[in-house]
């Protein structure tokens, strides 16, 4: 489990990366929010104003002048307020250290995002149901705030992003949460990975490449080569070159059915559904100052490690089509997507 709060890149081309960066600011900052920025040759301002902020964006931005940027979120899904950082690098800087090239992170520390404490009520304590709580408390957050990023609009400037507890953009599978502006080419991500790992090369430097490219590449390697996968079994231990070429060959659309199919939650989750949704509704009317009377309850803390280490195994995968035509894989911050894309991999007969 990462000490940090979450992580979002994503990848734009650098001529339409300020364009990309003002919508994603008006998307994310609270109106009147105060805005601090801060350039790397010291330009700066604070300022409530986002034309006054992207005026000196766009007079200062270029060479290895980058942008880092503080101010508030209020986030429609929890309703909650937060502080975020909001990041933007040109393509010279890029080169020196990869770091973006589109950066948000959400929060000051890490229990600004996450739940650290939930009510419970005198009965027996459950922690599955309550590491469960700790997952339907952000899941909606994280989709909503990589789409603010990646998605503020229907320019489709951006064509992909994630998610991570990393302060680093890694191997789309080894991700929290992705967003691909194409469902179709949904087996990018995989071909991204594979080339990342494999060539040990940085995503956030790739990430544009086409799925064209990425295929050449793949193909260009080693009949048999291989790279290693954090998974629970010996045929999820590692990804093929055979394995991603198959997928790559595979209909964009059925890949995207047996994704689905895979996100289905297991049985432990299941089995603490039940009670979670019994302690979010007491968390609902102890919030709720007009609820009245309701039922004696305490607090308890959720960031124990078996708390972390159920979420860490079975919190549920989520395949979010959206109208634009893009798609967004997710599960909570403390997995990964590679479970996911193991289990449809395995029901289609490509891991090998």
């Amino acid at each position: 489990m990462s000490e940090s709060e979450p992580w979002f890149y994503a990848w734009c081309d650098e001529a339409e990366r300020l364009d990309a960066f003002a919508a994603a600011l008006s998307a994310l900052v609270s109106p009147g929010a105060l805005i601090s920025l801060m350039m790397s040759h010291q330009q700066g301002c604070r300022t409530r104003s986002v034309d006054e902020v992207l005026a000196m964006i766009r007079a200062h931005f270029g060479g290895t002048n980058n942008v880092h940027l503080l101010s508030g979120v209020s986030l429609s899904d929890s309703e909650r307020g937060m502080l975020f950082g909001l990041k933007c690098y040109t393509d010279e800087s890029e080169r020196l250290c990869p770091w973006g090239p589109l950066c948000l992170s959400a929060g000051e520390r890490k229990w600004d995002f996450y739940p650290y404490e939930i009510p419970v009520g005198r009965g027996p304590r459950c922690v599955e149901a309550e590491a469960a709580v700790a997952c339907h408390l952000v899941q909606g957050d994280i989709a909503e705030l990589l789409l603010r990023l990646c998605a503020p609009d229907a320019s489709g400037r951006v064509p992909t992003g994630a998610c991570t507890t990393n302060q680093d953009w890694s191997a789309p599978v080894e991700m929290c949460a992705t967003y691909n502006a194409n469902a179709a080419e949904i087996a990018r991500d995989l071909a991204l990975s594979w080339v990342s790992l494999h060539h040990k090369e940085s995503v956030s430097r790739i990430a544009g490449t086409s799925l064209e490219a990425l295929h050449a590449r793949v193909e260009a390697a080693p009949r048999g080569a291989r790279v290693p996968m954090k998974g629970t079994s010996e045929l999820t231990g590692s990804l093929s070159r055979e394995t991603v070429l198959k997928a790559l060959a595979t209909p964009p659309a059925t890949l995207l059915d047996a994704l689905e199919a895979a996100a289905v939650p297991d049985e432990a989750w299941r089995a603490a559904e039940p009670q979670a949704r019994e302690l979010l509704e007491l968390r609902r009317q102890i919030e709720d100052e007009a609820a009245g009377e309701v039922p004696p309850a305490f607090w308890i803390t959720i960031t124990t490690r078996e708390h972390t280490r159920f979420l860490e195994e079975h919190a549920p995968f989520h395949v979010r089509r959206l109208p634009s035509g893009g798609v967004v894989l997710a599960t909570h911050p403390y997995r990964t997507l590679w479970p996911l894309w193991a289990d449809a991999l395995f029901v289609l007969g490509l891991l090998s």
